[in-house]
């Protein structure tokens, strides 16, 4: 992950880090890989190494969110928290501080951006 910005795939899917900035350059290259990933279930996204999001990251987070499949933001930064306040989408997500979602064998891990 030496790359400034950009998503890493893990857990077959079920997991994505980010990090750096996630605008709509990175938005734009992620969009199609991320969308493979979306299967119904919940996401858990690890945010704790974002420096900034633009609404079209906060589009990232929310793509095809149901009731049933809100997104476990891990360590949201405070900049992203307000984005999702201001933007009246907090109810969307589950914010969470530590990622506890099951530590079953990942498939290899794979950046759709950097």
């Amino acid at each position: 992950m030496g790359d400034a910005s950009g998503v890493l795939v893990q857990r077959g899917g079920r997991r994505w880090v980010m990090w750096g900035e996630i605008d709509f350059a990175l938005t734009h290259r992620v969009k199609k890989d991320l969308l493979a990933t979306i299967d119904g279930l919940p996401k858990t996204i690890d945010l704790s190494r974002v420096t900034f999001m633009d609404s079209s990251g906060l589009h990232l987070l929310l793509m095809k969110v149901t009731p049933t499949s809100k997104p476990r933001l891990v360590r949201a930064p405070a900049q992203v928290v307000a984005l999702l306040t201001t933007s009246g989408v907090l109810d969307m997500v589950e914010l969470v501080d530590h990622d506890d979602s099951p530590d079953d064998p990942p498939p290899a891990a794979r950046a759709v951006a950097g």
